[in-house]
C-alpha cells in the first residue's frame, strides 16, 4: 500500500465551495482533484497548464485604448503638477 502523508492548505471559503461542487458534478471530491493535480504537477516537472496574466474585458481595453490616445494628443492640455490641475479645475 502507498504511503499517504496529510497536506493542509488554506483556501477562500467560496472557491472551496465552487470546487467541490464541481468535483461533485464530476463524481469525485476535492481531495482526490488535489492528488490529480499534484500527480500532473510532479509528471509535468511544473505545472500542468499555461500560466497567463488575466485579459482585461473589452470595455476596459477600449478605455485604456482612449486614455493613451488622449495621452498622446498634443492638443489636449496636460499638467506638470496637481496645484496647476486643481487651479484649473476650480476656475
Amino acid at each position: 500500500m502507498t504511503k499517504t502523508s496529510a497536506l493542509s492548505i488554506r483556501v477562500d471559503a467560496e472557491t472551496k465551495e465552487k470546487a467541490e461542487e464541481i468535483c461533485k458534478g464530476l463524481g469525485t471530491n476535492l481531495s482526490n482533484a488535489v492528488n490529480m493535480f499534484l500527480a500532473s504537477f510532479v509528471r509535468c516537472n511544473g505545472f500542468p497548464f499555461a500560466l497567463t496574466m488575466e485579459r482585461p474585458n473589452d470595455e476596459t481595453v477600449q478605455a485604456m485604448e482612449e486614455a493613451r490616445n488622449i495621452a498622446r494628443d498634443p492638443s489636449v492640455k496636460g499638467y506638470k503638477d496637481v496645484s496647476c490641475l486643481m487651479r484649473d479645475l476650480l476656475d
